[in-house]
């Protein structure tokens, strides 16, 4: 009985009988913050493995492409990369890279376009005397013998009407200094809103392409 005895568990204290003191949590660390979509969605790049790799969306159905017809040099590594090249341009990888910095280079220069486009219909439509401001008739106003007022403003402050020849002179010269200055790594010092004056050196050890900088005030790069 006194064996018995020794082995019997001390008495619960009053008040805690039938109660077993729960182990402590663990910490689960916090899920990623997620960004809000256009429209209400969830944001984010979501599952990019149907657009890139080797089990991306080709250019026609399986039943109609087999995989094994896509030419290895297609890996699916380049956005846009639907296994579709009939005329060979992506055999050689340096060319592809070429293509592929004049593609992104094109790009930019049409932003800028569609910029000059809008930019002088919505000078117009709020005071500014810009004759031909609709980008469909500029042309043919300044083939006229119409001229371009580069400086107008609502408050016409700065009169400055150029005819066709001079404007061609000017964005000619203005297009190849920026095309000289990218090709050479080095220019004239610049300003950026948010970061103020820089020189060239900034760029230094960066992607050629998308440097990032003092040309990414909002930190997309």
């Amino acid at each position: 009985g006194g064996a018995a005895g020794s082995t019997m568990a001390p008495k619960a204290k009053a008040g805690t009988r039938g109660k077993v003191k729960a182990a402590p949590k663990a910490k689960t660390a916090a899920a990623p913050k997620k960004t809000g979509g256009w429209g209400g969605g969830s944001g984010g790049a979501g599952d990019l493995s149907k657009w890139y790799g080797a089990d991306r969306k080709l250019y026609l159905p399986t039943g109609l492409l087999d995989p094994s017809e896509v030419p290895d040099y297609l890996s699916g590594d380049l956005a846009g990369d639907y296994g579709y090249d009939p005329l060979g341009l992506g055999t050689d990888p340096a060319t592809v890279q070429k293509y592929r910095a004049y593609e992104l280079i094109h790009a930019r220069w049409a932003m800028l376009g569609a910029a000059g486009a809008l930019i002088p219909e919505g000078l117009a439509a709020n005071g500014a005397d810009i004759k031909g401001a609709t980008w469909f008739e500029t042309g043919k106003y300044m083939l006229d013998g119409g001229t371009l007022d580069y400086f107008a403003v609502p408050w016409a402050l700065i009169d400055n009407k150029l005819p066709l020849v001079v404007v061609i002179a000017i964005e000619v010269a203005l297009m190849g200094a920026a095309e000289n200055y990218r090709r050479q790594g080095e220019g004239p010092p610049g300003w950026a809103p948010g970061g103020g004056k820089f020189d060239s050196s900034v760029f230094a050890g960066l992607d050629s392409l998308n440097p990032g900088g003092p040309f990414d005030p909002l930190g997309l790069a």
